[in-house]
């Protein structure tokens, strides 16, 4: 157990405080060039990777890759070929247009780049028969049924899609629904990822944070914000249909290592906020939230492992099985702003002491919840990079491979509109819309570009005072084009409210939870236009 003295200050922590200048100037160089149409056969090189565009072509909201939970890699037309007969196949996810796939309302997945169909050769049936590009027409062999539970079934054979392997150029077939991991898939067409034909990120919006309360160094009520009412939840659900729920767990535990047990008191309590908000259909994000840094245990660096890493997998362990009866609507995220001892480097994206350890702790996470089974064995899950930094940190994490993978990150950018700090910019006309774009990029370029989902787990700005008044239409504005641009990128986002509504320094509420109505519907309501 911990002593509330080392337990983080309850206000708004620092945000990305970096000089406005070097964040130009690394947003600036991200330019904008035509999609890189190099065959996915091809060695791509460092050079090559860095090529792939900023830009979203017209079709990407429709479209998105189709990922091997066993090889974690992405189904491939050879040779970036467009002729009938183009042989598909496993090969690294590239962000190509040989890899971008469209599951349409008829069963069929089409390739946009040759405008043909995933089809089974000469509608065979039998086992090991291949899979191919074909003239998109109709038929069973080219109907296929994406599954909840990750499979792809083709409607002629009733067998499923299959790599012969794991490695680069591994052929698809179809073979027996035998269950196999090299039959799961994560399907990204027609905009979302997940099983069921729309596609699981398509359900999403916008989001929230019930920022806090879960997330206190004591109990719900210690930072200031009411105990969480079911009123509260059915009012967030009008406007947002994803619930973030940030939860410190340490000041929960009952004992120390080797079990380091969770009050069960405690999960009760978190399982009934939870389970109201799926009930108003949401989906729930439940993550380790103030656990790292400022003197807690969660440090991931070389020398902090040793304690944190044993104590973090029987959390999730825990976690993980406690929840396991709950459906894909809940997600687990597996940190929040991990961070040295008292926050070392965190808004620079952490040095290499940090990036094995994370990396390793985000493998450890995927692992144990995995291990779990039931649900658990589907559930989406959402890494972290060091300090959620959406630069520096991103460029840095090993995304674990596998089915319904997500990544995390935050942007605070520009601090200087965010925040209070001077130069207290309090108007937002679009000139610096180039210093959020940059993080959308980066996160585009690193993960949604390969078929890994990107959700802006925090963004926001606080509300300042303002002509007499205050700035929440400006903060409408910064907000909404954020949600705006990250959508336009397939990317979700989900707004900080950690229920302050007043105006000045740490003003992110969005909702009185007092009374459970809302004190800036205007916020509220350009999210959620923007986010669609």
């Amino acid at each position: 157990m911990r002593s509330s003295a080392m337990c983080p200050n309850p206000r708004r922590r620092y945000r990305w405080r970096m000089a406005l200048a070097a964040v130009a100037v690394a947003a600036v160089s991200l330019t904008t060039t035509s999609w890189n149409a190099v065959s996915a056969s091809a060695s791509v090189s460092a050079a090559a990777s860095a090529s792939v565009s900023t830009a979203v072509p017209a079709s990407a909201s429709a479209s998105g890759t189709i990922v091997g939970q066993q090889s974690g890699r992405c189904v491939d037309a050879q040779g970036a070929g467009t002729a009938n007969g183009t042989v598909t196949q496993l090969y690294d996810c590239n962000g190509t247009v040989a890899q971008q796939w469209q599951a349409r309302s008829d069963g069929s997945i089409l390739n946009p780049n040759s405008n043909r169909c995933l089809d089974v050769t000469g509608a065979g049936t039998a086992n090991g028969t291949r899979v191919q590009l074909y003239d998109c027409n109709g038929t069973g062999a080219q109907r296929w049924t994406v599954n909840t539970n990750g499979t792809v079934t083709n409607a002629n054979s009733g067998r499923c899609l299959d790599a012969n392997g794991t490695a680069n150029g591994s052929y698809l077939q179809i073979w027996d629904c035998t269950g196999g991991a090299n039959q799961h898939w994560t399907v990204n067409g027609n905009g979302g990822g997940g099983g069921g034909g729309t596609g699981f990120w398509s359900q999403i919006h916008a989001g929230w944070n019930l920022g806090n309360s879960f997330d206190t160094s004591c109990n719900e009520t210690c930072w200031g914000n009411p105990a969480t009412t079911k009123p509260m939840i059915d009012l967030i659900s009008t406007k947002f249909n994803y619930l973030r729920v940030p939860v410190t767990w340490y000041p929960h535990l009952t004992s120390g290592a080797p079990n380091y047990i969770v009050d069960p008191n405690f999960l009760a309590r978190l399982k009934q906020v939870v389970d109201w908000a799926i009930s108003d259909n949401m989906y729930v994000d439940v993550n380790i939230h103030h656990d790292g840094g400022g003197g807690n245990w969660l440090v991931p660096s070389t020398g902090g492992m040793a304690t944190t890493e044993p104590e973090f997998i029987a959390l999730w362990r825990q976690i993980a099985g406690y929840f396991n009866s709950e459906g894909d609507h809940l997600l687990f995220e597996a940190m929040n702003e991990p961070q040295d001892v008292n926050g070392g480097n965190r808004y620079g994206g952490g040095t290499s002491d940090n990036w094995g350890p994370i990396n390793t702790l985000n493998q450890d996470f995927v692992n144990t919840v995995r291990a779990v089974g039931g649900n658990d064995a589907t559930r989406w899950l959402i890494v972290v990079p060091y300090g959620a930094n959406a630069q520096t940190g991103a460029d840095n994490l090993a995304v674990p491979a596998g089915a319904n993978i997500a990544v995390s990150l935050h942007t605070y950018n520009p601090w200087s509109f965010c925040s209070t700090t001077a130069p207290n910019y309090l108007t937002w006309d679009g000139s610096m819309n180039y210093l959020p774009d940059g993080d959308v990029n980066n996160g585009y370029n690193l993960f949604t570009s390969r078929g890994i989902p990107v959700i802006w787990t925090e963004f926001g700005a606080t509300v300042k005072p303002y002509n007499g008044g205050d700035n929440s239409d400006q903060v409408a504005a910064y907000e909404s084009h954020i949600a705006s641009y990250a959508a336009q990128h397939n990317q979700k986002v989900v707004v900080w409210d950690n229920g302050y509504t007043g105006v000045g320094d740490d003003q992110f509420g969005l909702m009185n939870r007092n009374t459970a109505q809302w004190q800036r519907p205007n916020i509220a309501n350009a999210i959620q236009a923007a986010a669609g």
